[in-house]
């Protein structure tokens, strides 16, 4: 999926002292009133898609409103993981989001307007190589789907796909790793939306873990740098790695590319949690 189809995000600092949600800390207030997430061994219809790929169709998988779709009205969109990986770089700090052997990083595509494809396609843009790239259709009342009921069927996705998280816990959970990221998505557009020269950065994505697994769950903000094949008949391509950080003035860039698209010098310096942020001048 193109940036032009993605939502822009706002990585407004973290104010949580601790990186990490540990699961096991009784301090925290457990939510139980539970999104129902969709029995992953439920029978599944094996279709295909204008692409050609085989489409899983989770019949037990309902919208949220109560309202019936109208006859011959396929509101049907589909998601599936994108796999992405970055060499060359120093995977400390903000750039933890692509380290792959210690952690798994998921960033999700949601959009916000009518697109010009028949069909909705949302990604889940991952470095976990183990994930299945398949399509699974997924059915709304709504031809464009809001924000929380998009990132709900994503999280669903994700929660099907995975096979470290036991069921107790995706329950217990599901309902604050999806305010979170709605969170994320306002941070985002009030940071790139300011006006001003501050190098305040604002993250795109959050940390979860359960026992030794640790994930990143993040909005998906692609970087959009030109790359360019310099010497071979190609056009140039814009690179679709997620960021992991935004700016003011509509600021970003993955860890590989931030400093080609805005080259102009800028101080860095350490917090007390180990990551470099810019220094506001």
């Amino acid at each position: 999926m193109t940036s032009s189809n993605s939502i822009v995000i706002d990585w407004s600092s973290s104010s949580s002292t601790h990186s990490f949600i540990r699961i096991d800390d009784p301090s925290f207030s457990h939510d139980n009133s539970l999104y129902p997430i969709p029995d992953v061994d439920s029978h599944t219809s094996l279709n295909n898609n204008n692409d050609g790929y085989p489409i899983k169709d989770f019949s037990s998988i309902s919208s949220i409103s109560s309202t019936t779709t109208p006859p011959n009205v396929d509101n049907s969109f589909l998601i599936s993981f994108k796999k992405f990986h970055v060499t060359r770089i120093h995977k400390a700090g903000y750039n933890k989001i692509y380290e792959f052997r210690r952690s798994k990083s998921f960033f999700f595509e949601i959009v916000d307007h009518h697109l010009d494809t028949n069909q909705l396609h949302l990604r889940i843009h991952t470095n976990d190589y183990l994930m299945s790239t398949t399509p699974i259709k997924y059915h709304s009342t709504s031809a464009l789907p809001n924000a929380k009921y998009q990132i709900s069927k994503g999280l669903q996705h994700f929660f099907s796909s995975q096979k470290v998280i036991p069921r107790r816990i995706q329950k217990k959970y599901f309902n604050m790793i999806r305010q979170k990221l709605l969170d994320r998505i306002t941070l985002i557009k009030s940071r790139e939306s300011k006006i001003i020269n501050k190098n305040t950065t604002t993250k795109t994505f959050f940390n979860f873990s359960y026992k030794r697994y640790r994930f990143h769950f993040g909005i998906f903000i692609p970087c959009d740098h030109k790359i360019e094949a310099k010497g071979l008949p190609i056009p140039p391509r814009l690179c679709e790695v997620p960021c992991p950080i935004v700016m003011s003035n509509n600021r970003h860039g993955c860890g590989l590319h931030f400093f080609h698209k805005y080259p102009a010098a800028i101080a860095f310096v350490r917090n007390e949690h180990g990551d470099f942020t810019p220094k506001n001048q």
